[in-house]
């Protein structure tokens, strides 16, 4: 499991609905990918985009591949509301943590994962 994170900050005057509007994407990535989004609390202008993409690592470098045009079209939209990117990185994910209740590890991509959407139906288990 990949996660891909992105930290921007608006132009001046621009929106966050404005950076969604830009920021979706046209077509699907053809594996399992879920984003999130979120404006900091501190700075409305400054939006934080993290991605949990089902992918091994060694398989990142062909994926980013396979969606370079479609994404560097995106990417050109992003632009035009975006004045930076701060951070641009990719983390190979190792672990899950529930800290609810007791604290407990979680399996990755198992039926109590925050992650279970995107793990095959057949090894989803806890």
């Amino acid at each position: 499991m990949i996660i891909a994170i992105f930290r921007r900050r608006l132009r001046d005057g621009a929106t966050f609905d404005d950076f969604i509007s830009a920021w979706e994407a046209d077509k699907g990535f053809g594996v399992p990918a879920r984003v999130f989004n979120a404006v900091s609390v501190d700075d409305s202008r400054e939006i934080l985009s993290v991605g949990f993409v089902d992918i091994a690592a060694n398989d990142l470098e062909a994926d980013i591949a396979h969606v370079s045009l479609q994404e560097a079209v995106r990417h050109s939209r992003i632009d035009e509301v975006i004045e930076s990117t701060l951070l641009h990185a990719y983390y190979d994910l190792h672990t899950e943590h529930d800290f609810t209740a007791d604290p407990r590890t979680v399996e990755i991509g198992s039926l109590t994962s925050m992650l279970s959407a995107l793990a095959p139906k057949s090894s989803a288990s806890d």
